[in-house]
């Protein structure tokens, strides 16, 4: 095929596309090359040779395609500043194009990148490994614990594993960044578990606690009653004289009962 594109083959290009290839049937593989001969105008990429063979991964294993992969890493003058949630495949590819990156060849050091990637994502999925997950914290703390948070939320990492990164006094700080579900018992004074209230009251304060009340349900303070003004000199006088005859009406409703009673 090679010969046909009259494309140059290097021998470390050969390893590349024979671990990206090594879980394609003979016989798929031989309908791929015709029709990359006869189908396409440049020399095919790994990617390409499997969609013609009828094997393009879906990424259905967890582990990121290549510019997806790229574009988590850290780069930059403060690159080591920068965390990363990375996979096994992620880590190798990086450490083959870290040397550029210190050197600012930011173009080489993407294609060495994805090159290595390519070849390392290809092997692991034709070995069918499952995906790692590993962390690399870089010292930036502020960084590191959003990367931790999103990786917990990403099920990435489990919560105790992203907090063997986590200092005990950013502990609650870290706790605020995750999901209601992933911080119970992890903030400052909170409880390990919910006390038991039966009945309806005890599912509304669940739902409270978890953030999924429904608005109408959650209290509403009251509204404040106006104060009252102070009398005028009048409405004094006139409430003054009121009380006055009611007084005067209950002694001669005394009265008139202990006459009668006599």
């Amino acid at each position: 095929m090679a010969e046909a594109f009259g494309e140059p083959l290097t021998e470390q290009r050969q390893e590349i596309y024979c671990a990206g290839l090594a879980d394609i049937p003979r016989q798929q593989l031989q309908t791929a090359f015709k029709r990359a001969r006869y189908e396409l105008r440049w020399f095919p990429k790994l990617a390409e040779l499997r969609e013609l063979a009828g094997a393009l991964f879906q990424g259905s294993d967890g582990r990121p395609g290549p510019e997806e992969a790229w574009a988590r890493m850290p780069k930059g003058d403060r690159m080591e500043d920068d965390s990363v949630v990375w996979c096994d495949e992620e880590r190798v590819a990086y450490g083959a194009c870290r040397s550029l990156l210190l050197e600012g060849d930011l173009i080489g050091a993407r294609m060495a990148f994805k090159e290595r990637y390519e070849k390392e994502l290809a092997e692991a999925r034709s070995q069918g490994r499952p995906v790692n997950w590993t962390m690399s914290a870089g010292f930036n703390v502020e960084h590191r614990l959003s990367t931790l948070a999103n990786a917990v939320q990403e099920r990435r990492l489990t919560t105790a594993k992203a907090l063997e990164f986590v200092s005990s006094e950013r502990r609650s700080d870290f706790a605020r960044m995750l999901p209601p579900s992933d911080a119970v018992g992890l903030l400052s004074g909170t409880v390990e578990k919910m006390p038991e209230i039966p009945g309806l009251a005890g599912v509304l304060a669940k739902m409270q606690m978890d953030g999924t009340l429904p608005e109408q349900f959650n209290a509403k303070p009251k509204p404040s009653l106006p104060k009252r003004a102070d009398p005028t000199p009048d409405e004094a006088h006139a409430r003054r004289e009121e009380l006055k005859a009611q007084a005067e009406f209950l002694k001669r409703s005394r009265e008139s009962s202990r006459n009668n009673a006599g």
